[in-house]
């Protein structure tokens, strides 16, 4: 389904922002249900020290088509100050390997890039819903409006960084499963994975070419 962004008064949401209603939580944001979407309302004190996306940032994000991030749909204003989003709802299940769409995730990071996003937050915020691996929780990301090529280069060689680890992290070292903690570890081993094999490309084009990926 296919929908636009919109601004949603505080008033007409309020009811649903009940604890017995509350499906989840992170650093960023409480979830409630919506219909078929969530609301994501932020926390009054925040309980992360990463910097919090800006209200353009927020406004650039609900305008993007993605295809593997899960972008905000509505705009929650009090006054004229945003204090939550919608999400599209997804349903989590067991999380499968076949289900990363490498390709996509590709074009979503040059998307992501070109529009002026930096990844900061990542390695946890996942699930696999309907056959397809998305990522969630985009509150914690940079923007910076840019229309020099040479940054939007850069933003997606970072970009391109934070990815690689996650998903040599991922499959490769048993990494950033859901209820685990902070892994050192095997984010280490994945970090001196990429900088041996893909310092400078993409994993999932080396993973999907399994007559190369074996040789490794």
């Amino acid at each position: 389904m296919v929908y636009s962004m919109k601004k949603i008064c505080y008033e007409e949401i309020k009811d649903f922002i009940q604890d017995q209603y509350k499906i989840g939580a992170g650093k960023e944001v409480n979830v409630y249900p919506f219909v078929e979407k969530v609301i994501k309302i932020f926390h009054s004190e925040r309980k992360t020290t990463l910097d919090p996306i800006s209200e353009d940032g927020l406004i650039q994000l609900a305008n993007l088509t993605l295809k593997c991030f899960n972008t905000p749909i509505d705009l929650v204003m009090d006054g004229d100050r945003i204090v939550s989003y919608t999400e599209v709802f997804l349903e989590e299940q067991e999380f499968d390997p076949s289900h990363i769409d490498f390709q996509a995730i590709k074009e979503d990071l040059v998307t992501l890039s070109n529009a002026g996003f930096r990844i900061v937050d990542l390695f946890y915020n996942y699930i696999d819903s309907n056959g397809r691996v998305y990522f969630t929780d985009l509150t914690c990301y940079q923007y910076v409006p840019v229309k020099v090529d040479f940054l939007r280069k850069q933003f997606l060689e970072q970009n391109l960084v934070i990815m690689n680890n996650f998903l040599i992290g991922l499959l490769l070292f048993g990494a950033f499963k859901k209820g685990e903690q902070v892994e050192y570890t095997k984010a280490y081993l994945a970090n001196e994975y990429r900088l041996e094999h893909c310092p400078n490309s993409y994993f999932g084009d080396l993973y999907l070419d399994k007559t190369t990926f074996k040789k490794f």
